[in-house]
């Protein structure tokens, strides 16, 4: 999952001027509505606003999706901290024999925020929409039959899905998909009502068209001030804890900081926040306050084996044991993360926790560059940084530059905007650059086959990874029914990208801190780590 701005200038000029009716603040602040708790009122911040309510154009503004809409499924996380995926609004489901027919049934009773009833026809306007819309998130829709045919126009109509009534319907899959349930799951999925959204005149931008059947409902959205989330009284499941949540918009993590201390806050996400401040003052003073999940995902080191270079397996190699890993996560991270070894992060089913890292071995780098006939200071290219990358990952370019340099390869970063940087990776001639991959679901094939799926995949990432047999059993992976099968199949496609082909250099995975306020009996993160969480998941004292 990556953080994406899609809403256009007009778009935005519109919302400022009516955004749920309200008016945008000049100053983002809540202390005239909001300075003192109110009784089932959840005070929380985000660094930035939302662009829109809307998953069909947008991969990271899930705050509000996540909380008023409803998934089939749901990961849950577990007791023991693992997660699994249980039903949300599916009641049951069925499989065919060949694994590519899922047959579902919906839960009798559920109705969206407005009254509507929830029908099988929702779901089916769901999973088009997402192809049709002409925005993101169409990655999971596609592998139902039919798809490509929808999205260039050539039918009007999903044929691999099929309404049988109100209740049950049918969705047949190109290939069988393993992990189609996981996949369900994200929030990407988030099913919405067909009559609201055919008839809003820009759904997404408004609350009073942000319809689904979940716990709660937007109420109110100044833009750059705040978001209020409040319970919906229609809801078919169990009544939260938290009653109405005020989410308000402090860009400056200093901020947000002298507000928790202040009790303006209830949570607080620390991953923005000066490491120095939260090992000397929130590990201490806070430290019975701190809720610590896994921002389950990797930030890596991306090698394009098109350059002239990087198409050398040896100097790959090299810059595997160039890099100090143990060193970034001490040094940047102050021990707030873990050394990834592969491309399937920790926490994900599928991880393979006796998959090693090449050893830092700055030496050996050096002999195995000379081994390869390489001069000292022979090998340059370029590494891609874009410039709203946070300053933790912007220390880790130079600590990988610094590294790099210590063997004799120089790798100049250079800065781009977001969306020049976007357009230079997705053109496949981006040498290198390091960023980070959150996971949507929790299955190996969404980041396995996201990275490695096929030649369009590696290229449009920069990687261009050569090795076709390689991609094509990552493609046929998620195919796999048997699960020891399937998972012996990745991590053996894991080792062979990794390792033998040195294609892939994992670096890190977060660790997610949060601190809660003196009001929260407990708080359970999303199971992904992410910054949005179902506000569901909090209880108040």
């Amino acid at each position: 999952m990556r953080r994406f701005a899609f809403v256009s200038l007009v778009c935005a000029i519109v919302l400022t001027m009516t955004a749920c009716g309200s008016t945008t603040a000049t100053t983002p602040t809540l202390e005239s509505e909001n300075s003192t708790a109110e009784d089932g009122v959840l005070r929380v911040a985000a660094l930035y606003d939302i662009s829109t309510m809307d998953v069909s154009q947008t991969t990271d503004d899930y705050m509000v999706p996540m909380n008023v809409f409803d998934r089939l499924f749901e990961s849950e996380v577990q007791p023991d901290g693992s997660t699994a995926v249980v039903p949300s609004l599916c009641e049951s489901y069925t499989l065919s024999d060949d694994g590519r027919t899922y047959t579902f049934t919906l839960k009798d009773g559920i109705i969206f925020s407005n009254g509507s009833v929830l029908t099988a026809s929702d779901v089916q306007y769901t999973f088009e929409r997402l192809l049709t819309a002409g925005g993101v998130n169409d990655d999971i829709p596609l592998e139902v039959v039919g798809a490509a045919a929808l999205q260039s126009g050539d039918t009007d109509k999903l044929e691999g899905f099929t309404v049988i009534d109100d209740t049950r319907f049918t969705v047949t899959l190109n290939t069988a998909n393993a992990g189609f349930l996981a996949e369900l799951t994200s929030p990407a999925m988030s099913v919405v009502d067909r009559e609201t959204v055919e008839n809003a005149a820009n759904f997404g931008m408004s609350c009073e068209d942000t319809v689904g059947t979940g716990p709660y409902k937007v109420t109110e959205w100044v833009v750059n001030d705040h978001f209020t989330l409040e319970y919906n009284d229609k809801y078919w499941g169990n009544e939260p804890s938290v009653k109405k949540a005020i989410v308000s918009i402090i860009p400056d993590p200093s901020t947000q900081n002298l507000m928790y201390q202040n009790g303006e806050l209830d949570i607080i996400d620390l991953e923005a926040l000066d490491s120095s401040i939260v090992e000397a003052t929130y590990k201490t003073q806070y430290a019975d306050k701190l809720v610590v999940s896994s921002r389950v995902g990797l930030t890596y080191f991306a090698l394009n084996e098109n350059n002239q270079y990087l198409s050398d397996v040896s100097v790959r190699k090299a810059l595997q044991m160039a890099i100090d890993a143990d060193a970034i996560v001490a040094s940047i991270y102050a021990g707030n993360a873990i050394v990834e070894n592969g491309i399937i992060p920790e926490g994900v089913w599928g991880f393979n926790k006796e998959l090693a890292r090449p050893a830092y071995a700055p030496e050996g780098a050096k002999a195995l560059l000379a081994d390869a006939g390489y001069a000292e200071g022979e090998i340059s290219f370029e590494l891609s940084m874009d410039s709203s990358a946070s300053s933790n990952l912007k220390l880790v370019y130079q600590t990988v530059q610094q590294n790099l340099q210590a063997v004799g390869i120089n790798a100049e970063i250079k800065s781009y905007d977001e969306s020049s940087w976007l357009d230079l990776r997705k053109s496949g001639e981006m040498d290198s650059f390091i960023a980070t991959w959150t996971m949507d679901y929790n299955d190996p094939a969404n980041i396995m086959y996201t990275f490695f799926g096929g030649a369009d995949k590696t290229r449009i990432r920069s990687l261009n990874y050569h090795d076709t047999e390689v991609m094509a059993r990552v493609a046929a992976a998620s195919g796999i029914t048997d699960d020891a099968e399937r998972m012996a199949e990745y991590q053996a496609l894991e080792k062979k990208i990794v390792v033998d082909d040195a294609a892939w250099v994992p670096l890190l995975g977060n660790t997610h801190l949060f601190a809660v306020g003196e009001r929260v009996e407990s708080f359970v993160p999303y199971w992904a780590g992410f910054s949005n969480f179902y506000v569901s998941d909090v209880t108040l004292k």
